[in-house]
């Protein structure tokens, strides 16, 4: 270390600083003495003195070291990785299926209470994982969540396969659920981070939602196929696909921008001698960790006190909740009354996965349609509600009509294909709602987009578990017709949620204490750009 080096910080104010109007005074003055480390290290981050004992470290513009700023196909590589992480959560948690009677049958397992458990303790993993995993993301960072967690579910998937009981498997099921629930939660933030664009955000937030929501559609499917060869092999095929992502997943990033800032901190601190190196976050926080309260409890006060997360969560709920009422409706439907085998009943979930990948191109149309507005200065390409949300009040009621489609064509006078083809409006209606509006929410809450998404996570895990307890007895009562249009009811009362939003949603976020959070950051920044600080050293 050279220890007759001194680093000096010019920061050029001008009267909003000087008189103490915006952020902290930034003064000329020697920093304690440090050697080459610092010094290469101003080359991609500003050290910007706050005061004697205080040397805020943050990233010069246009780092290559902000994710932000990332190359091409570092954020390819990430992004991809981080699409399939979910695509497996997602395909495990309705892995089992239609595996589950030849599973009962191997196990001397009886009861149509006990056919649910497979999918319903994992469901309940995904809400018990989110209140650790993506608030937990937001402190000690991205990949140490993702890796770790990821690495448990390889080995839980390897547990299903080999389990020599009904209670151990369910035991193996449960840990997968909350160990997946971290790459459906923490993936949002993990693109929040490295697209600042909102378009580009969008775009990318369009592939992660579609692994969602696609993911468990594919579980049946493949389940469906390979039980023949003996249902280990369902959990196999599922194992096969989790440990090659996982292989990817050791390759990933950092991208949680405060986390990488106060690991710099902590080497320059180490390297100079010097405690004076701090973040933004530790001036805010005036501690480096959050509290365990805190990190339990914000998905589940944002849900509570957001009336965005909580009204998206609920359409969304809906909607996810329907896919795992399908695993338990369509063999009623198809199987009594068309009399399909379970690999033909499997294969009607084709058209909801068509469905649902078509609305990859209305995305874009939309997508296209708003750029070209906000290029001629339309004022209400401002609003993130706009954006997003437009696209769901079209969409959102194919969802209803599917479902009172599905409901009256499926008699054994009418062909098959009719109550099959529902599917393809269904998963339309069915992808959007996931689109728009868990962007919609990313959008709103960026960096805290982790805890926004942990919420919908939780509260659409509570309804998947719970919902398909009532497909048997509903249809016994009912009947197809009148049981699948009690579902298309509920879904009709949830049709005006992205139509309120889109007008009352500015006038709550200017009320909501992390949104209001988010705009005053935005505004430091802002202050510092325009007061043009720039950190320089001399020797």
């Amino acid at each position: 270390m050279a220890k007759d080096t001194e680093v000096l910080v010019t920061g050029q104010m001008t009267k909003g600083y000087s008189e103490g109007n915006v952020g902290p005074s930034v003064r000329t003055s020697p920093l304690p003495r440090v050697g080459e480390y610092a010094q290469r290290a101003q080359e991609e981050y500003n050290l910007i003195e706050l005061s004697r004992n205080e040397i805020l470290v943050e990233f010069r513009k246009g780092s290559p070291t902000n994710p932000s700023n990332w190359s091409f196909n570092k954020k390819v590589y990430n992004v991809l990785i981080a699409l399939f992480l979910v695509l497996n959560s997602g395909i495990s948690s309705s892995l089992p299926s239609n595996a589950v009677p030849t599973i009962m049958q191997d196990f001397h397992v009886r009861g149509d209470g006990q056919k649910v458990l497979p999918t319903a303790v994992f469901l309940i993993g995904y809400v018990v994982g989110p209140l650790a995993f993506s608030p937990l993301s937001e402190t000690i960072g991205r990949k140490k969540v993702l890796v770790g967690t990821f690495t448990v579910f390889v080995l839980a998937s390897l547990g299903c396969a080999l389990a020599p009981n009904w209670p151990s498997l369910l035991v193996f099921r449960a840990i997968c659920g909350t160990m997946g629930s971290a790459p459906q939660t923490v993936i949002g933030g993990v693109y929040a981070d490295m697209f600042s664009d909102i378009r580009s955000r969008g775009r990318v937030m369009a592939f992660y939602m579609s692994a969602a929501s696609f993911g468990p559609i594919l579980g049946p499917i493949i389940s469906g196929c390979s039980v023949k060869y003996g249902w280990r092999w369902t959990f196999r095929v599922g194992l096969i696909l989790a440990g090659v992502c996982w292989i990817g997943c050791l390759f990933m990033s950092e991208t949680f921008a405060p986390v990488l800032l106060k690991e710099k901190a902590t080497k320059l601190r180490k390297e100079t001698g010097s405690d004076a190196y701090v973040t933004q976050e530790q001036l805010q926080n005036g501690s480096f960790r959050y509290s365990t309260a805190q990190i339990i409890t914000r998905p589940i006060s944002m849900l509570i006190f957001e009336p965005i997360i909580l009204f998206t969560s609920l359409y969304i709920s809906l909607a996810y909740s329907l896919v795992f009422f399908f695993f338990q409706a369509y063999p009623i439907i198809f199987q009594e009354t068309y009399k399909f085998n379970i690999e033909a009943t499997s294969l009607t979930y084709i058209p909801i996965g068509i469905g649902a990948a078509s609305t990859g191109l209305l995305s874009f149309y939309y997508d296209t349609f708003y750029e070209k507005a906000k290029s001629q200065g339309k004022a209400w390409t401002a609003s993130p509600e706009f954006h997003r949300l437009p696209i769901c009040c079209m969409t959102g009621p194919c969802l209803t009509i599917s479902l009172f489609w599905l409901g009256w064509t499926a008699k054994s006078s009418i062909h098959w294909i009719a109550p099959v083809l529902s599917g393809l409006l269904f998963g339309v209606g069915y992808q959007m709602i996931f689109i728009s509006l868990l962007t919609y929410v990313t959008d709103a809450y960026r960096i805290y987009s982790a805890s926004a998404l942990a919420a919908s996570v939780m509260l659409r895990s509570i309804a998947g578990a719970l919902f398909p307890l009532a497909a048997d007895p509903l249809y016994s009562t009912l009947g197809v017709s009148w049981a699948t249009s009690v579902l298309g009811f509920t879904s009709l009362a949830c049709i005006p949620i992205p139509f309120a939003l889109l007008y009352a949603g500015p006038w709550i976020r200017e009320r909501s204490p992390f949104c209001q959070r988010l705009l005053e950051e935005d505004k430091l920044r802002e202050a510092r750009a325009s007061e043009n600080i720039q950190p320089n050293t001399s020797v």
